[in-house]
């Protein structure tokens, strides 16, 4: 998902995937694991499958975000076929400063919903995966 919301506010919920936003204007404040956090411009937030979160703008303009969700089963399956041991990462905070992931994660947003080709699509998300996992 690709979006800006200037009113819209996300009530506390979760997802049975990971969920990685990438903030790309405004800032974003949400509650998740008993603490306050705010993603500014390149930020990533990273949710575990199952994380209770909520969300909101700061103010009246707004944030701009975009977010992909992968299911435990996909993440596990790449990191097998990439070698890459250590079972599925689980983020000790929701909120990440990492240019690198970030670009990763932009990549993959923008060929899954670009239309890139399916063998494309993999390889952008072994990428963001793997970088995902070194954190």
């Amino acid at each position: 998902m690709y979006a800006h919301f200037e009113r819209h506010v996300y009530h506390r919920h979760s997802h049975e995937s990971y969920s990685f936003g990438v903030t790309e204007a405004g800032t974003q404040a949400f509650r998740c694991r008993g603490g306050a956090h705010a993603s500014v411009p390149g930020m990533v937030m990273a949710f575990n499958p199952d994380d209770p979160h909520d969300g909101r703008a700061v103010d009246a303009l707004g944030f701009t975000y975009r977010i992909v969700h992968l299911g435990p089963e996909l993440v596990g399956d790449v990191l097998a076929d990439a070698r890459i041991s250590g079972g599925a990462p689980l983020f000790a905070s929701p909120l990440v400063d990492d240019p690198v992931l970030a670009a990763r994660l932009r990549d993959l947003h923008a060929g899954l919903l670009g239309g890139a080709s399916a063998l494309r699509q993999n390889e952008l998300t072994t990428r963001a995966v793997a970088a995902l996992a070194r954190r």
